[in-house]
């Protein structure tokens, strides 16, 4: 395999890579603190006090099912560009062992610990059940992102061990339309029997996996045709369309789901009637478009460096895998508090985010933990 160019530039951290990293975990929490006081888009451990008013849920449900659905594409674009490094330094066989040891052992603890404490934290004003019980019942959760990780990772060393060679030109805009139309048929296909909400499978959310790995291989394509910076720049009127791209494509969404009337969203992509088919069009818009300008924004906007974004940058991954029971305890913390659910929302989002980004820290220094995290 040709060494791609940009190897020696990824090897270290990059400012705005963490302080994207920073804020799509931020964003994460930000959306589930949102689901347990003011949205019903989707399950949380605690919902003593949800409360989906019309107007709570006119202000936070279109933010929070938008960063539900995309928040994440950046972050899957950036593993396949760390990837490509990676694997030419440590070969196929390595790279999957590596992935399997610092994607899958988290997954294991999260499965086996964190997701049936923070069941039993999140039921104790409604429930009186044991660890065990819960551990019966536990699923992948948020870690339905490393799932997807892992998968992306041993199919992208099978394809380099069988075709060593990388792709000698960078990805331009046919292969992005390419890779929207790609996410696009996929969710036509797929959503009728798995859908983004659905909860099969431990939820697993298949759903997502395509989207994933689309822009997972546009990241790895990115980095084994990088120029010598081996970073994403691109000019300002191309950052400008992805951006517009974003706009329309998102509010294309919101109208598709507007138009469904009281009909729940799971119902409209199960159906795959022309609604279902006009939002995957759009989600396959959205997911590219999203992602690109976000990589771009970030690039050129984002690059100061703090001690604590630094810091907060390297805990990222434990604050994402830990942050369902740091931030459920602290809403049963606070459940003796009582204000409007838009209030508590805002509270809590306020306290959760540092907080859980505190405890990921103490995690990533913690002897033992440092390989995994």
């Amino acid at each position: 395999m040709s060494a791609p160019p940009q190897t020696a530039v990824m090897t270290g951290r990059l400012t705005w890579v963490d302080n994207l990293r920073v804020a799509a975990i931020a964003g994460v929490i930000v959306v589930h603190t949102a689901t347990a006081y003011v949205t019903d888009i989707a399950d949380w451990y605690y919902h003593d006090e949800l409360d989906p008013t019309p107007v709570g849920f006119a202000v936070f449900a279109v933010p929070a099912l938008f960063g539900a659905v995309f928040g994440l594409g950046p972050l899957f674009w950036l593993a396949g560009w760390f990837s490509a490094g990676s694997l030419h330094r440590r070969g196929p066989g390595r790279f999957v062992v590596d992935r399997l040891i610092r994607l899958g052992v988290p997954v294991a603890v999260f499965v086996f610990v964190i997701n049936p404490l923070a069941d039993l934290v999140g039921s104790l004003r409604r429930e009186h059940g044991s660890f065990v019980d819960y551990l019966g019942e536990s699923e992948f959760g948020v870690t339905w992102f490393v799932v997807a990780l892992i998968l992306c990772s041993t199919l992208y060393a099978l394809l380099r061990s069988v075709r060593p060679q990388p792709l000698t030109r960078r990805p331009g805009w046919r292969s992005h339309l390419a890779a929207a139309v790609v996410i696009t048929a996929g969710a036509v296909a797929l959503w009728p029997t798995s859908s983004l909400l659905d909860e099969h499978l431990m939820s697993a959310r298949p759903g997502a996996w395509l989207q994933g790995g689309v822009l997972f291989g546009l990241g790895a394509m990115a980095a084994e045709t990088a120029d010598g910076e081996g970073v994403p720049f691109l000019q300002r009127r191309t950052e400008r369309a992805w951006g517009w791209a974003t706009v329309v494509g998102g509010a294309a969404a919101i109208g598709f789901i507007a138009s469904s009337g009281d009909a729940p969203l799971e119902d409209m992509l199960h159906e795959m009637g022309w609604r279902g088919i006009g939002f995957a069009v759009a989600y396959g818009i959205v997911s590219v478009s999203f992602t690109m300008w976000c990589l771009a924004w970030f690039r050129r906007r984002w690059t100061g460096e703090r001690r604590w974004s630094r810091a907060a940058g390297r805990a990222s991954y434990a604050t994402y895998l830990m942050h369902p029971l740091v931030l459920t305890s602290l809403m049963v913390g606070l459940g003796w508090l009582a204000l409007p659910p838009e209030a508590k929302f805002l509270l809590v989002a306020a306290l959760g985010v540092p907080l859980c980004f505190a405890v990921g820290h103490l995690a990533t220094v913690a002897p033992g933990l440092r390989r995994v995290l």
